[in-house]
């Protein structure tokens, strides 16, 4: 058994229930995924961008309200999903709105977060929700900036 298996075993929920359970690539909202959930917020002054939002549109319009006045600006809460099994990318981090996956984090940051959320998942058992906001406007589309604390992710900001 491979670390990355054995941290799998002891992170996705099993029987018992406990743990964050497994969720693959795709546009389904994972099972343990429901309204009205409890998820740890983390908040922060560091910044992220989320990327793979072209297909999401329609998606971002409905939450934001399409005849929303541009620019747009709409506090939200996303969730943070680290894609166990992910076969194009093994640091895969999903981001998910209003029960829907709008996105992801970047590689470079997904690679630096992931072992962070792993962790925070396991301490609190439950999701990590990061503070951020939607914004844009019509002719150049929406985008999704989130809020976090570097060091409880355990990782050093860049400046």
């Amino acid at each position: 058994m491979g670390l990355a298996d054995w941290l799998r075993d002891r992170l996705v929920a099993g029987p018992s229930g406990t743990g964050i359970p497994d969720t693959s690539p795709s546009a389904r909202r994972p099972h343990w995924m429901r309204d009205g959930m409890r998820a740890t917020e983390i908040t922060g002054a560091d910044e992220l961008r989320v990327v793979g939002l072209p297909g999401h549109q329609d998606v971002l319009w409905s939450i934001v309200g399409r005849d929303a006045p541009t620019p747009v600006w709409q506090d939200i809460h996303a969730l943070l999903v680290a894609e166990h099994g992910n076969p194009f990318d093994r640091n895969a981090v999903a981001v998910w709105v209003g029960g829907h996956r709008i996105g992801k984090l970047p590689d470079d940051e997904a690679g630096r977060l992931r072992a962070g959320l792993i962790r925070l998942q396991r301490r609190h058992r439950r999701a990590v929700a990061l503070p951020g906001h939607v914004g844009g406007d019509h002719s150049h589309g929406l985008g999704v900036y989130l809020t976090f604390d570097a060091d409880a992710f355990g990782v050093r900001q860049r400046t």
